[in-house]
């Protein structure tokens, strides 16, 4: 990792420095529009006929005045005028294709970069995203990539068009007079040092700017997801506090952009007087002296206008530039994060068809490197044998399945699978073949049907229906309004937390997977619901490889093996009778934590 703290952590992000120069990002940008280069070429073409064209009206003016006009021939109207409106409705007509073509093209780069960036969060190690803050990755998704987007649509745009007509300027007053151009031009190097200064400040004012707003969508998505708990301890105004205090922040922010952004006009501005007079001045002088021509100096004021009023739209859009530049920073952060678990190459991965065996081989594991949590592992798991992990919170039994699922990778040690190492196994093959049920399921804002189907989409209705009688969710799934289609709201508020998981239970038994894992499954389910679907947790293990973490005895007591890790390691392995006549760790957790249970079984008989 780039940093201790995290990479989508707010200390990061805040002390993060600039690494990458603009041409490597806009090189990389470039090869998002390769698919379009058609729009590209179409889009830059436009600019470019449109630039002369524009150009072209301060020269027909000059020749109105010079050949038309002063001589009164005005007859020569006749061949000025067709011409003129001519010139002035292609570049109308340029200027609509610019910009319809070059927004194509960068809608379909942000696109692009969004779904590659969508694409590595599916990829990327779970230490992102505990280590992170959410938020903040959501913010390069939707406010990074809006400004990107902005600055490809409009800003980018300008830029080349504005450059050809700053180019294109400079060299038609070189033609038409050296001497005055170079009183035109005089002002110029000033204009640009100030631009290239303020311009150094902008970026890191941004930088800083979009971290803040991220920081600030971090805080938005905190309270929304916790604003039951916020409730529930009465933290409305801290929680009101929390947001104030990063509104503040990156109000700070902004302004300071702004006072940054808002210094370019205006001198650019005075340099565009000071030139004028400076024209007006020498111009007039040779004018007089019969240097040159009433309609040249006209043009040259014209010219002047065409390369200033340019430059004055470049320093807006400059702003505009250093705001993607900062953007685009952070999408490729993103985008080149590291994958610390990765697939074997397809040339040389094992296929993986069912799981028969899983073995720990002296495992050794840290999201820490320097401060492991668990400690020389060996277990070996098959035929169809289930095996409970015990042990206090924060023993390491959940880091052992996020090891199996390879959500991480030990730092020593193997685990086996099948005989071979799960390195050597495409990881969506491993997952495919197994499903970890949590404590706090997980459930989408779709219909129950959808949310069964959801690991297995091609399931038909009567397979859906009968995943959820075996687990006993049938019969609360058709008390619901639109039973099977009944729309489950985001975060399950609508429904209990034991019919999220019996839902669970039932998406799982669907799928059918050859290694089962519930980690904490049955805690959130009130003891006699647990009690009434014993039977289904039973045939949910049956025939199947099965490692459940769990504290009610009721649920260990399907198990084979039990094994207990304390602080890591593991200290006891045996069965419940074996465990509970040791005497040790394993007798105490039971009469300190499954007394109550035992009474709860006494009190409500299990469901046969």
């Amino acid at each position: 990792m780039s940093s201790p703290f995290g990479v989508f952590s707010t200390r990061y992000e805040e002390t993060r420095k600039r690494t990458v120069s603009d041409r490597t990002l806009a090189r990389r940008v470039y090869e998002y529009s390769i698919g379009h280069r058609r729009n590209l070429a179409i889009g830059v073409t436009a600019i470019v006929l449109g630039s002369l064209t524009g150009l072209a009206s301060p020269y027909l003016h000059k020749v109105a005045i010079d050949q038309i006009i002063q001589p009164g021939n005005l007859s020569g109207f006749l061949w000025w005028i067709p011409i003129f409106v001519f010139v002035t409705l292609a570049n109308y007509l340029l200027q609509y294709v610019q910009v319809f073509q070059m927004r194509i093209v960068g809608e379909n780069v942000v696109a692009k970069m969004r779904d590659e960036m969508m694409s590595k969060q599916q990829v990327i190690s779970l230490r992102y995203f505990s280590e992170g803050e959410i938020g903040r990755i959501m913010s390069r998704l939707i406010n990074d990539a809006n400004n990107v987007r902005i600055f490809l649509r409009m800003g980018l745009t300008s830029i080349i068009v504005d450059t050809a007509s700053i180019l294109g300027a400079l060299m038609i007053i070189f033609a038409l007079n050296v001497k005055l151009s170079f009183a035109a031009v005089s002002i110029l190097p000033i204009a640009l040092a100030v631009a290239w200064f303020l311009g150094g400040r902008s970026r890191r004012a941004y930088r800083v700017a979009l971290s803040s707003l991220a920081g600030l969508t971090a805080k938005v998505q905190e309270n929304l997801a916790g604003m039951r708990v916020i409730k529930s301890f009465a933290s409305e105004e801290s929680a009101a506090e929390g947001f104030e205090k990063a509104q503040d922040k990156t109000f700070t922010a902004n302004v300071n952009t702004v006072k940054i952004s808002s210094s370019y006009q205006p001198t650019v501005l005075y340099m565009r007087i000071i030139g004028t007079a400076l024209i007006l001045w020498f111009g007039a002088l040779m004018v007089k002296s019969g240097e040159t021509t009433i309609g040249t100096l006209i043009a040259f004021t014209e010219y002047q206008f065409s390369y200033f009023m340019p430059l004055i739209d470049l320093t807006t859009v400059y702003d505009q530039y250093q705001s993607a530049m900062a953007a685009l920073e952070r999408m490729f952060d993103l985008i080149d994060t590291h994958e610390e678990v990765t697939d074997p190459p397809l040339n040389k991965a094992v296929a993986l068809d069912t799981i028969e065996r899983v073995a720990f081989e002296d495992v050794t594991f840290g999201y820490d490197p320097n401060n492991p949590v668990i400690h020389h592992i060996d277990f070996t798991l098959s035929e169809s044998k289930r095996l409970a992990l015990v042990g206090a919170t924060g023993a390491g039994k959940s880091t052992i399945i996020n090891l199996l699922a390879r959500f991480y990778d030990p730092l020593e040690g193997r685990i086996i699978i099948n005989g071979r190492d799960a390195k050597e196994i495409r990881i969506s093959a491993l997952r495919e073949n197994m499903s970890i049920v949590l404590q706090d399921s997980f459930l989408f804002p779709m219909s129950v049907k959808d949310n069964i189907a959801f690991g297995k989409p091609e399931a038909s209705e009567e397979e859906i229906v009968e995943a959820a009688k075996i687990v006993g969710a049938h019969e609360f799934i058709m008390k619901l309004p639109g039973g099977y289609d009944y729309v489950i709201q985001e975060g399950s508020s609508n429904i209990s937390i034991g019919q999220r998981q019996l839902i669970s239970f039932a998406r799982t038994l669907l799928m059918n997977p050859k290694l089962l894992v519930l980690d904490e499954a049955t805690s959130s389910i009130d003891p006699y619901t647990e009690l009434v679907i014993q039977n289904a947790l039973k045939k949910l293990l049956e025939d199947r490889l099965a490692i459940i973490i769990a504290h009610r005895l009721s649920t260990i007591r399907l198990c084979d093996e039990i094994i207990v890790i304390d602080q890591g390691k593991i200290v006891e392995r045996g069965t419940h009778a074996e465990l509970m006549k040791k005497g040790g760790l394993y007798s105490a957790f039971y009469r300190m934590q499954f007394r109550e249970e035992r009474g709860l079984e006494t009190a409500y008989p299990k469901a046969h």
